[in-house]
């Protein structure tokens, strides 16, 4: 028998915090494409929460404990304890990380046997550059490489003290813009905006990122081979570790976290992204995908899109079913 003729032990896990019936119809429709799959959903339950038992052995959900906010240290941390209970579970081959708003769109099989023969792991991520400059000049570069080489705490209750539309909430505001402007290279401030508020930023005396080994930004949704998983989990992201301690005080480390040190080692594989979305700068969020984007969806070669909602995107839903199950 021939490799490209064996199953993938393949895991697929879906970080989520609401929504169990689309949850539950995701993980249906994984194991419909590829029945000798697993599905690990890591569950934030602070909004709402899952059964403990899926009724079918293939799909594991746990209640991870951690308070995933947007643009938080958790996300990474609960995605890491996944794979670990992937590792230790079913001795995959191939990890998959997803999001609940996620919904495959392709034979899986087939997209596993090309993931665990790639080059590489499959993902997305670039270098992060950034001078940074005093006066009231801006920096040269992408200054979000600030979120990782500065060293970030959050304002006591997100920094929601004075009413943003008072004077002195206002004046308040112009006082930390230019601060941050002026002050730039060793200190400024973000706003995560749909997580945890308003951050103060100390630069690091030391990074890890250099020419060599540059900071790098990307999609959290990707795949990995074993290899990859185990050195993420002991070596990159194993207790008391830099990088784990880099990323823990830096502000949205799920963008950058994971690809860093993938991409020190090896560059993202040419596949198309494991999820495809689209992002809407007028509305500052992801694109829900509906019927009318099915073509543009089946032509991209991606196994998964990104987002999907149970109402807008049903019919989206009920056509992609039916490619799988044609399939």
């Amino acid at each position: 028998m021939d490799d490209s003729s064996r199953s993938v032990r393949a895991v697929y896990v879906v970080l989520s915090h609401r929504n169990w019936a689309q949850v539950r119809r995701l993980a249906g429709a994984i194991l419909v494409s590829s029945p000798e799959a697993r599905v690990i959903i890591a569950h934030d339950a602070r909004a709402e929460t899952f059964p403990v038992d899926a009724e079918d052995e293939r799909i594991d959900i746990f209640a991870h404990g951690l308070a995933c906010d947007w643009g938080s240290w958790e996300l990474v941390d609960a995605a890491l304890r996944a794979f670990d209970r992937a590792r230790t579970t079913w001795d995959p081959q191939l990890i998959c990380l997803i999001s609940g708003q996620d919904y495959p769109m392709r034979h899986l099989p087939e997209w596993e046997q090309e993931a665990i023969t790639a080059p590489s792991w499959i993902g997305e991520a670039r270098p992060l550059r950034y001078r940074p400059r005093w006066g009231r000049r801006r920096g040269r570069g992408d200054d979000r490489y600030t979120r990782y080489a500065y060293r970030w705490f959050r304002a006591p209750f997100g920094g929601t003290g004075l009413p943003a539309h008072s004077g002195a909430g206002r004046f308040a505001a112009r006082v930390r813009r230019a601060l941050a402007l002026h002050l730039e290279p060793v200190f400024s401030i973000r706003f995560v905006e749909r997580g945890r508020g308003r951050h103060y930023g100390i630069r690091r005396l030391r990074v890890p990122f250099t020419t060599q080994t540059p900071c790098y930004l990307g999609s959290q949704w990707l795949a990995v081979r074993r290899p990859e998983v185990d050195a993420l989990l002991d070596h990159d992201f194993a207790r008391g570790t830099p990088l784990r301690r880099l990323y823990r005080r830096s502000v949205i480390p799920d963008e950058s976290a994971l690809v860093t040190p993938l991409s020190w080692r090896s560059n993202p594989s040419s596949l198309p992204p494991v999820s495809l979305s689209r992002w809407d700068p007028d509305d500052d969020e992801t694109v829900t995908w509906t019927l009318e984007d099915l073509p543009m969806l089946l032509g991209s070669g991606s196994p998964f899109c990104r987002k999907v909602d149970p109402d807008r995107s049903a019919e989206l839903m009920d056509a992609l079913d039916e490619v799988i199950a044609g399939s």
